[in-house]
């Protein structure tokens, strides 16, 4: 099956990774639409990472990017597999990674055009989805929701699947009328379709949104439960969180300022822990203004926003601390995520554990929590990243590593209190290090050469853009055209 994901090395037929790339107007606003389905994929094995943006940053067509995989990953990844225009105009296929083996799904322009130019291997379908949509009467919800019963026919779901997902997508007649007219008309000319199994044997996985995460946190850190919800938990996942989502609602405040537009603050029945979504670090200081021993940690990924919320109330049981803000940048704000159950039952057992320093690596109890490092000796390059920009350095060692390189990564936690005198000691076992940046105006090189006495190198994204494991394995030269 080719081209899987374009930055993996060839892998056995055991494995399935799939990047999709749905773009044009309403393609943010199936997000929400793709839950159920994503919580169908879970219960099936695949690990679901789904972000929402634009195809330029800030600027450009709507994007839902989605990545499927029979393994655990830690990023969006880079290259398209499956791409999903819903423009009825002519797209600029470049901009989308696309590659020998791509499949496009796309609406050819009304008035005859010149067919768009593809790369060689990509296998394109024409589809007529605003009629699918508008015969329905569902307006533009209509459209996207055919454009994804088409996807979901091209990925092989069955028939019977569509009785468990129309009836909670807003468009379901445009959802069914998308997967018929696949099911009818189109005759698959490429190797996409999703392994999936008839039956679930027990749930794995849970979908969880960087809003659900928080709550969750808010309430396992609340609940006086031991081994009577574990066990919730482990028989039936949906109750555990539900009730748990619901404990938080009732003493959660979310809390908005004029003066930090677009942040929503997460707060405590006390105020001592505060989650920031899309914080900054401005927005996490006035939080936390008035504190005398602060501490700010930022989440690298949605089941790590979990794991922070509950840290940040053992920091403050054990007296670590007297308020603990924890960072969600703008970028996970747009994700949703699939999380081990076996992960989320370790973080609830862990709820009461006493950390010490969030910090120092060498304690167990904060060992993969607020640091983490993967060592194999003899390390030429050692990246340091904070936030989202962990999971595409974790993705982005373990592909330099299966081409024999020699690099590391270094994943604190914590910026405040910044732990320089463990970046210090980081520092002396690589030859180089280099601080990867999440955005151009995150500010952790500041930080950094503000505190450590050693050199370092600094990558960020391009302009508009964010980084994939590709940009950070070509930095190093291997592979590079």
């Amino acid at each position: 099956m080719a081209p899987l994901t374009a930055w993996l090395p060839a892998r056995s037929s055991e494995d399935f990774d799939l990047i999709i790339k749905i773009v044009g107007p309403g393609a943010a606003l199936l997000l929400k639409e793709w839950g159920p389905i994503a919580q169908f994929l879970a219960d099936r094995g695949f690990s679901v990472m789904a972000q929402s943006g634009r195809v330029n940053g800030d600027f450009g067509d709507c994007v839902l990017r989605v990545r499927l995989a029979t393994r655990p990953f830690h990023s969006m990844g880079h290259g398209c597999d499956v791409l999903l225009h819903l423009s009825p105009t002519v797209p600029e296929l470049w901009r989308f990674n696309l590659q020998p083996g791509s499949v496009l799904l796309w609406e050819p322009p009304a008035e005859p055009l010149a067919p768009p130019m593809l790369p060689e291997g990509v296998i394109a379908y024409p589809i007529p989805l605003g009629m699918l949509g508008a015969q329905q009467g569902e307006g533009l919800p209509g459209k996207g929701l055919a454009a994804l019963g088409v996807l979901l026919h091209v990925l092989g779901f069955p028939e019977e699947s569509l009785h468990c997902f129309s009836p909670l997508v807003t468009a379901p007649q445009s959802f069914v009328a998308g997967w018929h007219f696949a099911d009818r008309t189109l005759t698959k000319r490429d190797a996409y379709s999703l392994p999936l199994s008839t039956a679930v044997e027990e749930a794995h996985r849970i979908i969880l949104t960087p809003e659900r995460a928080i709550m969750i946190g808010f309430g396992v850190s609340a609940c006086g439960c031991e081994s009577t919800c574990d066990q919730e938990l482990a028989r039936s996942p949906g109750q555990w969180v539900t009730r748990h989502t619901g404990m938080a609602g009732a003493t959660v405040s979310v809390l908005q300022s004029d003066r930090h537009p677009g942040v929503d603050a997460y707060r405590g029945p006390q105020g001592r822990v505060t989650a920031l979504l899309k914080g900054d670090a401005s927005a996490i200081a006035s939080c936390l203004n008035g504190f005398e021993a602060p501490s700010v940690l930022v989440a690298a990924d949605v089941p790590d926003a979990l794991a922070l919320v509950i840290a940040g109330h053992n920091m403050i049981r054990s007296g670590l601390s007297d308020g603990v803000g924890i960072m969600i940048d703008d970028t996970l704000a747009r994700r949703q995520q699939s999380v081990e159950i076996s992960v989320v039952q370790e973080l609830f057992r862990r709820r009461a554990v006493i950390a010490r320093d969030p910090a120092m690596t060498a304690q167990p109890e904060a060992q993969g929590l607020f640091t983490e490092e993967e060592r194999e000796g003899g390390i030429t390059v050692g990246y340091v990243a904070w936030g989202a920009a962990q999971g595409v350095v974790r993705d982005a060692v373990a592909l330099c590593r299966s081409f024999g390189m020699n690099v590391t990564g270094w994943y604190p936690k914590a910026i405040v209190p910044f732990p320089q005198e463990e970046l210090e000691v980081f520092a002396k076992t690589v030859d180089r290090v280099v601080l990867i940046e999440s955005s151009r105006t995150q500010g952790y090189e500041e930080r950094l050469r503000g505190a450590c006495s050693f050199p370092f190198t600094v990558l960020r994204p391009p302009p508009g853009k964010s980084l994939t494991p590709m940009d950070i394995f070509l930095r190093e030269g291997l592979g590079a055209v």
